[in-house]
């Protein structure tokens, strides 16, 4: 018999610990797609999304997703062990607790520091992100658009993140030099530029001989 209930009543972080030492198949419903957790002994043993076993930090990054949702479910199903070893993966959930718990703490605590969904940035010296895993899985996926330009926005929708947590990931790479907004081209800066002259003209023909300056 299935155990089954809303993540709105009980936290994420409330439940993995409470069915961690329990056999099973804990399933969390999103919007996205379901994610599938096998747990044993205080473990997440293998995970499973769409038929494909995610990464440690593929895990991680959907679970702080869930975290964040607003309307995910769950069923929890007694007894129930992976068909196979592919995916299997280990985790003691205790410290996925305590990770995921940091992370959501330093989310809010970085909350007034972040970019806006829209600045642009670039790539800049990347060697210091490549100490932490979690930046440098998320460098190597948005290399591609980062070496053009790209906004919390863009990346989010690309990359099928939370824009927060894109948002979170640009501000600590910001503070490494990691990526570095991008300076406005020379076509737009002569954009502004004439367009502030043809305003220039209109107060001069509405106001005739006062002096106005740029």
């Amino acid at each position: 018999m299935a155990i089954f209930g809303n993540l709105r009543d009980i936290g994420l972080l409330d439940l993995l610990p409470m069915l961690s030492h329990q056999r099973g198949k804990l399933v969390l419903i999103r919007r996205e797609g379901n994610l599938a957790l096998y747990l044993a002994g205080g473990r997440i043993e293998c995970a499973e999304e769409g038929g494909r076993p995610p990464s440690p930090s593929q895990l991680e990054e959907r679970l702080f997703q869930v975290l964040h949702s607003q309307d995910a479910g769950f069923e929890f199903f007694r007894g129930e062990a992976p068909r196979h070893e592919k995916g299997c993966l280990r985790i003691p959930v205790e410290e996925l607790v305590l990770k995921l718990a940091t992370l959501r703490d330093e989310l809010e605590h970085a909350r007034e520091n972040l970019p806006l969904p829209d600045t642009v940035f670039t790539l800049g010296n990347v060697a210091l992100a490549y100490g932490d895993p979690s930046l440098a899985e998320f460098l190597d996926r948005a290399w591609p658009q980062l070496t053009q330009g790209a906004s919390a926005r863009s990346l989010a929708k690309q990359l099928d993140l939370p824009i927060e947590r894109v948002r979170y990931l640009l501000y600590k790479l910001r503070s490494l030099d990691a990526i570095q907004p991008k300076t406005r081209t020379p076509r737009a800066t002569r954009e502004r530029k004439s367009l502030a002259v043809r305003l220039l003209g209109l107060l001069r023909r509405r106001f005739g001989g006062v002096s106005w300056n740029l």
